[in-house]
C-alpha cells in the first residue's frame, strides 16, 4: 500500500521552460552573465558546472558567493555592485517560477491530501532557486521538504531519499517516487527501495522508453495509488 508520494520539483511540480527555452540566468532571451565579469560565455559555462557539487549541497551560501569565487579562481576583479545585480536577478527570474503552478498539479496534491496519503518533495537545488517555494500555492500541500542544499547531500545519492522516507516516517516500499529523471534521480529512487516513474507532463526532455513507466498526465499518478 502507498502511504506516501515523494516528488521532484524542477520539471515535475513546476517548470524551467517558456516556449521551448530554459529560464537560467535571467529571462529566456538573456544571455549567459560570462560577459559581466568579462569572460566568455564558455568560460562561464565550465566553471558554471564544476562548481555544481558545492551549489547542491549548499557549499555555497548563495549565487553571490558562487560567482565571487569563480571570480577568485580566475583571478577576474569584478566589483561586489555587479556580483549583487546578477545575484538578484537570478533570485527575481526563480521566483516567477512559483507563481504560475499548473492547475493538475494542486489538483493531484489536493486529492493525494484528501486520501490521507502523505507527500514529499526531494529537490536538487542551490538556495536562490527556492525562495519562492516557501511562498507558494505548492508548500500548503508538502509535508516534508527534502531540499539538497539545506540537508546538503542531493540525488541520486541514497541518502536523501532515506532521510526523506525518515522525515514522513514510512519505508521505501510504502513510497513511489514522481520526477522527470534529472540528475539520475529515478535510478537513484529504485537503488533506495523506492518505485520510480517518470513524469512526462512538462516534456522539456527527449523522453525515450526505458524501463521507468511514464506518466504524461498529473492526474494520472492517482492510478498509482
Amino acid at each position: 500500500m502507498v502511504k506516501a508520494v515523494f516528488f521532484d520539483l524542477f520539471e515535475t511540480l513546476i517548470t524551467e521552460r517558456e516556449n521551448g527555452r530554459t529560464i537560467e540566468f535571467g529571462t529566456p532571451d538573456s544571455v549567459s552573465p560570462g560577459p559581466s565579469l568579462g569572460i566568455s560565455e564558455e568560460l562561464f559555462e565550465r566553471e558554471w558546472v564544476a562548481r555544481r557539487p558545492g551549489r547542491l549541497n549548499g557549499y555555497f551560501e548563495d549565487y553571490f558567493m558562487v560567482l565571487k569565487d569563480i571570480c577568485h579562481t580566475l583571478n577576474i576583479d569584478v566589483d561586489d555592485a555587479t556580483l549583487h545585480s546578477l545575484n538578484e536577478k537570478r533570485v527575481s527570474t526563480k521566483l516567477l517560477l512559483y507563481r504560475q503552478i499548473e492547475p493538475n498539479i494542486l489538483k493531484l496534491l489536493e486529492e493525494l491530501k484528501r486520501r490521507g496519503i502523505k507527500i514529499g518533495l526531494i529537490s536538487n537545488c542551490s538556495s536562490e532557486e527556492i525562495h519562492g517555494l516557501f511562498d507558494s500555492a505548492l508548500v500548503s500541500f508538502i509535508d516534508e521538504l527534502v531540499l539538497s542544499c539545506q540537508v546538503k547531500c542531493s540525488k541520486p545519492h541514497k541518502e536523501i531519499y532515506m532521510l526523506a522516507c525518515d522525515k514522513l516516517k514510512v519505508e521505501p516500499s510504502e513510497t513511489i517516487f514522481i520526477g522527470d529523471g534529472g540528475a539520475n534521480e529515478l535510478v537513484g529512487a529504485t537503488n533506495a527501495g523506492i518505485k520510480a516513474y517518470r513524469a512526462t507532463w512538462f516534456m522539456n526532455r527527449g523522453t525515450k522508453a526505458d524501463e521507468f513507466q511514464q506518466i504524461a498526465d498529473p492526474m494520472h499518478v492517482l492510478e498509482l495509488i
